[in-house]
C-alpha cells in the first residue's frame, strides 16, 4: 500500500517570537541551496552533507528545520533549471521571493491537532524548545484531519494494531 503525503498552508493566529526568529535564517538557507543547485545543476550527497553540516553550526535552528529549508532549496532550484531551459527565465540566479516554513511530520504533534478542538492547537519544534501555536483552521485542514483519523481508525481494525501517524506535513506561511 502506497502512502499519500499532503501539504496543509495554515495561518498562525499569533506567532510567538521564536517562529519570527526562525523566518530569516530559514530563507538564506533556501536561498543559499537554491543557488548551488542554479549553479551546479544538482547537488550531490557530499555537497548536501557539508552544507547541512555548515547550517548547523551556523544557525541555531532543529535539524528537521534545516533539512526541510534545504529540501524547499532543492525544489526552487530545481524549478529555476527547468524554467531556464524553456526559455522562461533569464536571470542568472533564482530568486527566493516568500518562503513557507515547512514543518516535516517529525517535528510537530499530529495527535495534538488531531485531538484539540477549533481553532486548532499544533506542537511544533523551535530553537527554545517545543512550542505550541494556534493555527486558524480552515475546510481543506479540517476534512484532512477528518480523513486522517477515520483511515487511522480503520487500519487499526484491520490491522488489530496502531497505524503510523503524521502523514501530513505541515505547511506554515508568514
Amino acid at each position: 500500500m502506497e502512502k499519500v503525503r499532503r501539504a496543509i498552508a495554515v495561518e498562525i493566529e499569533s506567532p510567538p517570537p521564536e517562529l519570527s526568529a526562525v523566518e530569516e535564517p530559514y530563507r538564506r538557507i533556501v536561498e543559499e541551496v537554491a543557488a548551488c543547485v542554479a549553479e551546479r545543476g544538482t547537488l550531490e550527497r557530499e555537497k548536501y552533507n557539508e552544507l547541512y553540516r555548515r547550517f548547523r553550526k551556523q544557525y541555531p535552528l532543529p535539524a528537521q528545520l534545516i533539512q526541510q529549508a534545504m529540501n524547499q532549496g532543492v525544489e526552487i532550484g530545481k524549478s529555476f533549471l527547468k524554467l531556464k531551459r524553456n526559455g522562461r527565465v533569464y536571470k542568472p540566479r533564482p530568486e527566493v521571493g516568500r518562503v513557507s516554513i515547512r514543518f516535516a511530520k517529525d517535528s510537530w504533534s499530529y495527535r495534538k491537532t488531531a485531538a484539540s478542538t477549533a481553532p486548532v492547537k499544533i506542537a511544533v519544534s523551535l530553537p527554545g524548545g517545543r512550542r505550541e501555536i494556534w493555527i486558524k483552521p480552515h475546510r481543506r485542514l479540517l476534512a484532512l484531519l477528518v480523513e486522517s483519523l477515520a483511515q487511522r481508525d480503520r487500519a487499526c481494525l484491520h490491522a488489530g494494531a496502531e497505524a503510523a501517524e503524521g502523514q501530513v506535513v505541515c505547511d506554515i506561511r508568514l
